[in-house]
């Protein structure tokens, strides 16, 4: 499973955005909306969908989703 680093929407602390650690942050990540998210094992997480996570990564660079944890 690759390591991400996981940002989380400061208004809506159920919108998360998983970088991958080897992938530079993307710029819509500001310090005024976004905050670094403690670290977490993501499969803990509900929503987080590994496959969909790996597709997206390699597509956008990020993965965002939401989770009810």
């Amino acid at each position: 499973m690759r390591t991400y680093n996981l940002f989380r929407r400061q208004n809506e602390e159920d919108l998360y955005c998983a970088v991958p650690v080897d992938v530079a942050v993307p710029s819509f990540l500001t310090d005024e909306t976004w905050e670094w998210a403690q670290s977490l094992d993501v499969r803990q997480l509900s929503a987080f969908d590994e496959e969909a996570a790996e597709i997206s990564a390699n597509t956008n660079g990020f993965y965002l989703f939401h989770s009810a944890d």
